[in-house]
């Protein structure tokens, strides 16, 4: 097993997004108000995978392209290293 999938077992589910990919690659991620938005801050977050699985399968009904629910994971990376990070 690979580091990179080691990391990943330790990384915490937060929630989840609904994904649409189309044909040429463009992703683009669900909000019931405003409906497909390219910043996945602007879709639906979900708490509930249940639910994002739902409406995932409700969406992809007469739609050619691919709709996902994604992994959205905690952010444990430390604010302060981010501004230290932008000041170098």
């Amino acid at each position: 097993m690979s580091d990179e999938n080691m990391s990943d077992e330790n990384d915490v589910i937060v929630g989840y997004l609904v994904q649409r990919e189309d044909e040429d690659g463009d992703v683009t991620f669900w909000d019931p108000r405003n409906e497909w938005q390219e910043d996945p801050n602007e879709g639906k977050f979900y708490e509930n995978e249940d639910e994002a699985n739902a409406d995932a399968k409700k969406l992809q009904e007469g739609d050619s392209a691919t709709i996902t629910v994604e992994l959205v994971f905690e952010d444990d990376e430390d604010p302060e290293e981010d501004a230290e990070d932008e000041k170098a």
